[in-house]
């Protein structure tokens, strides 16, 4: 890489977002389609689209993307974002807000319109050109995320594949070897390394890709020998205990998350580390989404 070059990082969106999203705007109210013409409809609302826009940066909320953006700055990166509902795009790039999702039980879950494999939605949906600024591609994204692009990316050129980096929590099946090959071998030891470094499952890929840029700078000569030093990282730090948390049923943690609502504000990220840390009860990730859904909800309507 010469001098000139400037790294990048990619993360994903964020389904909470600063501003509700028109009811036009959310996925829940497409018609069930094959890709693409799903896609047309969803750019002809957005069209239409009535509100204000803002860059994505400041649309998306959450530790996950907070800590996309700290590992950008610290290398001078531009940053990427991929979207369910805009494709790839870069931080400044505005939208008004929406709700668009690869969450499956979620209610605006892509999923539940389309007719087909999210691949095909990405092929479909692909936002502006990607800008190739020939420095190393730092990846920060969620096993779903990652499904999404990885076909389409497995093709590009061999120069830039090498200078992808690829942090997510576990390399899902099925992953093409041309981006298996790109992954940092962190795990559950990241929650030791630091300050700081705590934190939820959800936002494992953005913290693992910040930690690698602050002590590493984003710079070795190949990814083996960046694979190497985070092994070397993580070597002197023994793994976490795996907790033994209670099972509750539906109900059970709806009505937990109803009361312990305040006690987060509200906040889906803080509700799911207080579970499973504070309150030691288990909890899957996509199993939470649904009942902090429901709970949200719920509670909404006893407000009313």
């Amino acid at each position: 890489m010469s001098k000139t070059d400037v790294p990048t990082v990619v993360t994903s969106c964020t389904n909470r977002k600063r501003h509700a999203p028109a009811a036009e705007l959310c996925g829940r109210n497409l018609p069930r389609l094959e890709a693409t013409p799903l896609a047309q409809a969803w750019r002809d609302r957005f069209e239409r689209a009535s509100g204000g826009v803002v860059p994505v940066s400041e649309l998306y909320c959450g530790r996950g993307f907070r800590e996309a953006e700290r590992g950008a700055r610290v290398l001078g990166a531009r940053l990427w974002v991929v979207s369910a509902g805009l494709g790839l795009v870069p931080a400044d790039f505005e939208a008004p807000s929406y709700s668009l999702t690869l969450s499956p039980g979620a209610p605006d879950a892509v999923q539940r319109v389309l007719m087909g494999p999210v691949s095909a939605w990405w092929e479909a949906i692909q936002g502006k050109p990607f800008e190739d600024a020939g420095g190393l591609i730092l990846v920060a994204l969620p096993s779903p995320y990652l499904k999404l692009v990885a076909q389409a990316w497995s093709r590009w050129p061999a120069e830039r594949l090498a200078r992808v980096r690829l942090f997510t929590k576990d390399l899902p099946g099925g992953l093409p070897r041309a981006l298996a090959a790109q992954w940092m071998p962190y795990d559950d030891r990241l929650d030791r390394l630091g300050d700081g470094l705590a934190g939820t499952q959800g936002d494992f890929a953005q913290r693992a890709m910040r930690h690698f840029a602050e002590t590493f700078a984003g710079a070795a000569a190949d990814v083996a020998a960046d694979a190497a030093r985070v092994r070397e990282a993580l070597a002197p730090v023994a793994t976490p205990p795996r907790a033994e948390r209670e099972r509750l049923s539906d109900e059970e943690l709806v009505a937990l998350i109803r009361r312990e609502w305040d006690v987060v504000a509200g906040r889906s990220g803080a509700m799911l580390a207080r579970l499973r840390r504070e309150l030691n009860v288990a909890c899957e990730q996509g199993r939470f989404k649904d009942l902090f859904g429901r709970a949200a909800a719920e509670r909404q309507g006893a407000l009313l």
